[in-house]
This record gives C-alpha cells, sequence and structure tokens, in this order.
C-alpha cells in the first residue's frame, strides 16, 4: 500500500476532525497502525489515548506500632567467641595390602571396626576362591535369589 497524495490529504483531514486512527483505516482502507505510523512520520499533533483508565485506589498505610521500651532498651547477648581448635591429624585408612599381609594367601578383607580407630582391620580368615570374602562374611555381603523370584520382577 503506497501513501498517494490524495490519501495523505484525506488522512490530515480526518485526523484533524478527531476522527480515530481505527476509523481512520476503515475509511482509508489500511490498518490502524499504518494510520498511527504514518500519522507519526508526518509529526500530526499526538492525541490523548481514547481509553479511559481508572483512577488507582489510594492505599491506606496501617500506622506501625511504636517499639515497646523495654523491648528497645534490652540488653543483647554478648558476642560469642570462637575459640579455634587444631584439626585433627589426618587418618591413614587402613589399605588392602594390610589385609593379605599377615596371612599365606588370600584372607578376607571384611572391615571391622570404624576406618578412622587405631583397632580397625580386616577379618583376616581365608577368602573363598575368586572372592573377597571369607564364608561367613560372604554370606552376609551376597545375597543369592530365587529363580522364581527374579522370574516375578
Amino acid at each position: 500500500m503506497t501513501w498517494t497524495d490524495e490519501r495523505v490529504a484525506e488522512l490530515m483531514r480526518l485526523w484533524e476532525a478527531g476522527r480515530s486512527a481505527s476509523e481512520i483505516g476503515r475509511l482509508l482502507g489500511v490498518s490502524k497502525n499504518s494510520v498511527v505510523g504514518k500519522a507519526h512520520r508526518m509529526k500530526l499533533m499526538a492525541r490523548p489515548s481514547p481509553i479511559k483508565r481508572g483512577t488507582t485506589p489510594q492505599v491506606r498505610r496501617v500506622a506501625v506500632a511504636p517499639i515497646p521500651k523495654a523491648v528497645a532498651q534490652a540488653e543483647t547477648a554478648p558476642k560469642r567467641v570462637e575459640t579455634r581448635v587444631a584439626a585433627p591429624a589426618p587418618v591413614q585408612r587402613a589399605v588392602r595390602a594390610a589385609a593379605r599381609a599377615h596371612g599365606k594367601g588370600p584372607n578376607c578383607l571384611w572391615p571391622i571396626g570404624d576406618p578412622g580407630d587405631q583397632d580397625f582391620h580386616f577379618c583376616g580368615a581365608p577368602a573363598i576362591p575368586g572372592k573377597p570374602y571369607c564364608d561367613e562374611h560372604c554370606a552376609r555381603a551376597y545375597i543369592v535369589r530365587n529363580r522364581s523370584d527374579s522370574q516375578a520382577a
């Protein structure tokens, strides 16, 4: 769509007559935005928005209650003095080689105790070939499932 001299003259006449942009657009066969854009580029006098906005309701402020004197003058607790304690020395973790060192052949590597304690150790009983544990600890470590259980799952 091109703005011919006749269309521009009609736009100016309708604009000054106070017609809305959508009315002018309908009469000229163009969109409202096209009319607004052309009027802006021609620097025609801007008009207030036809949309009437309601006034915003005034919000009443709630008065803040004064702080009671007893609370305002209360003493605060003394600041905590932090005492710094040196970090404990790092504990050497027991290694697998230590468990194997006290017997011939592979021994059970089931841990007994807390690895951070001095008396931490491994079971040390003879291990089942191909497993890291003895008979007793293999029974605790490995759960044998029945065939019917595995098929039901």
